[in-house]
């Protein structure tokens, strides 16, 4: 039996100092079922200059002034061509030439998803619950870690781009009642977060979500009263728990732990 065609995206915009670190990720891999497309939102300070250099090894690139992420992705999806499809942005890179050779014995369900690291913090992502029944933990699965069956943007419908930041969850949120998603223990990108981590930030992201999980949860119209307080709560305790991570991490190097000790475990 063949092994399957996955298809990845690499979106950017004016990422000129991390755009070639990923391409060449995608590009050393050693699985030769892939194609690979690039979709830059017209980026003006070198990064199309950076892509060309590959277009030869690339399935499909465009570069044009697009509505934010969302449309980017949607872009992507609409050129690919194989079953399964992984969103692996500007800046995020895969942790070894063998990745992509790991995860396909792995493809059988319509979503397969893995661990990821937080290339700054060396923090590794929690394993995605597969029968968690609640829908909002359920549905924070890591997208640039996730492979998605083509057929199931095609029955679905891609990302809303009315979401800025939170359209992986907002999507997560409406295929998981409908398809089934296996998670496997392995850590297989590094994870660059690249969004601000600003109150304004913070308060977005909290509040598309609140949004989403109303709009496909179809709550009580009482729910709509946490978009008025709830977002400030999370958000302080977002800005304590990394304060606190902070402080922890910087305990462990100088007792001369390695931060990148669990990657290297399941990565060895």
């Amino acid at each position: 039996m063949q092994e399957p065609l996955i298809s990845i995206i690499t979106i950017s915009y004016n990422c000129v100092d991390s755009i070639e670190r990923t391409i060449r990720s995608v590009l050393s891999q050693q699985y030769s079922r892939f194609e690979y497309i690039i979709v830059d939102g017209g980026s003006t300070d070198g990064t199309v200059e950076i892509i060309r250099k590959y277009q030869k090894d690339l399935a499909w690139w465009v570069s044009e002034r697009d509505r934010g992420i969302s449309d980017a992705f949607n872009k992507g999806i609409a050129a690919a061509k194989g079953t399964y499809v992984n969103l692996l942005n500007a800046g995020d890179c895969y942790v070894s030439p063998i990745t992509l050779a790991n995860v396909e014995p792995c493809l059988h369900s319509p979503l397969v998803t893995f661990r990821f690291m937080e290339e700054n913090s060396g923090d590794v992502s929690r394993l995605a619950p597969e029968n968690e029944l609640d829908i909002e933990k359920k549905a924070l699965l890591g997208h640039q870690a996730t492979f998605v069956q083509k057929s199931v943007y095609d029955a679905f419908g891609g990302y809303q781009t009315s979401y800025k930041i939170r359209m992986d969850f907002d999507f997560f949120l409406r295929v998981l009642p409908h398809c089934a998603v296996k998670a496997v223990d392995l850590v297989i990108v590094r994870y660059n977060a690249g969004l601000s981590g600003s109150l304004r930030h913070r308060l977005r992201y909290e509040t598309e979500g609140l949004i989403s999980v109303f709009l496909n949860g179809r709550r009580p119209n009482s729910y709509l009263f946490k978009l008025f307080y709830q977002p400030l709560w999370r958000v302080f305790m977002y800005s304590l728990k990394q304060n606190i991570k902070s402080v922890l991490r910087k305990g462990r190097q100088q007792a001369g732990v390695n931060p990148e000790a669990a990657f290297k475990r399941v990565n060895p």
